[in-house]
């Protein structure tokens, strides 16, 4: 089962609301968006640790 992390569903929501004219795309919303996606980055790269622990302890 795979979830979204937070910072996904943020930059997903962030997106949306650019879509819709409800936020500009301006040099602020393309930073934080840089900002989520490392973020994003470094949460799939501690689940892919979390998960190569827990298969390493059950063998």
């Amino acid at each position: 089962m795979t979830t979204k992390s937070i910072p996904d569903i943020l930059r997903q929501s962030l997106e949306s609301h650019m879509a819709e004219a409800d936020l500009r795309d301006d040099d602020e919303l393309k930073e934080l968006l840089g900002k989520l996606n490392t973020l994003s980055g470094k949460v799939a790269a501690a689940k892919a640790q979390v998960m190569a622990r827990r298969s390493d302890k059950k063998r």
